[in-house]
């Protein structure tokens, strides 16, 4: 029965390739290992499938929750790939953030990740293997989606950057809205260097830092560095990489110190007034 809950929820969810090895891996388990008769297996098999799937695709990212200051901290985790924004990390990150949103108990989300790099953006083989324009139409979509929802999300968001944010890692950087970077931390948003535009960075870029600065990082695919990037206003703050970790929490915790009502009304008025031209309209707004 567990077996063939698992195919009929691959069925259902469509040929996820990451769904598919997680599927037979919960058969190969199934079939090899003795099952007590209370256990998830026997009692919701679909729950098995839904969990061994989460639990497979949550190793693209970390989550660590601290109750006693409402702090929760997600950390990118396939640091051999330099934390690329592939389809897979996307979906989780996604997941996670739709979670995040309707619980009460988070007051501040730290975004960080393990390795050298923070990002390098999105998976360029990943996008080679495509086979046609829509599936990368859908991905940048899927990205898309990613950043605008952290907009939207009712707490605030800090970017913990220990390496390298390039193309979509920058964009992330600068879609949260405040960011931390290591002195060792690089950005860029290097496309052209490899005949493309980075064209949906380039959406949270120019609404961040200063449109002559954004163009020059778009024109030229420089990488700029930490201190740049604070000139820049794409970071709060340039701190040495061995307090990076506590600098971040020390402003997570002041953050979450406050109201919570406030700081959640606060973020989302800032940028809905952000949308009217006219300044009376602005303040009207307000």
């Amino acid at each position: 029965a567990s077996v063939m809950t698992i195919r009929r929820s691959a069925g259902s969810m469509g040929s996820s390739p990451l769904f598919i090895r997680c599927a037979r891996g919960a058969i190969h388990h199934i079939a090899t290992s003795p099952v007590p008769s209370t256990s998830l297996a026997v009692r919701s098999p679909s729950l098995l499938a839904k969990a061994i799937s989460m639990r497979a695709m949550s190793s693209l990212v970390l989550r660590s929750d601290e109750k006693s200051t409402g702090i929760t901290t997600l950390t990118l985790n396939n640091p051999m790939k330099y934390n690329v924004l592939s389809w897979e990390m996307l979906d989780t990150l996604q997941n996670q953030l739709d979670e995040i949103a309707t619980d009460s108990t988070i007051r501040v989300l730290v975004v960080g990740a393990n390795g050298k790099a923070f990002s390098s953006g999105h998976d360029l083989k990943e996008i080679q293997s495509h086979q046609n324009i829509e599936d990368t139409t859908d991905l940048f979509k899927k990205c898309s989606k990613f950043m605008i929802s952290i907009n939207k999300l009712p707490q605030p968001v800090i970017a913990k950057v220990q390496g390298v944010a390039t193309a979509a890692g920058c964009q992330l950087v600068a879609s949260c809205d405040l960011a931390i970077g290591s002195s060792a931390a690089r950005f860029g948003v290097s496309g052209i260097n490899l005949g493309l535009f980075c064209s949906t960075p380039a959406v949270a870029l120019s609404r961040t830092v200063q449109r002559k600065q954004a163009m020059h990082m778009l024109l030229t695919g420089d990488l700029i560095s930490a201190e740049e990037a604070l000139a820049y206003g794409l970071l709060n703050t340039v701190v040495s990489p061995d307090i990076l970790e506590s600098e971040t929490t020390k402003l997570a915790e002041k953050i979450a110190s406050k109201s919570s009502f406030g700081v959640q009304l606060g973020k989302k008025m800032f940028y809905d007034q952000l949308k009217y031209d006219n300044l009376e309209d602005a303040y009207n707004f307000a």
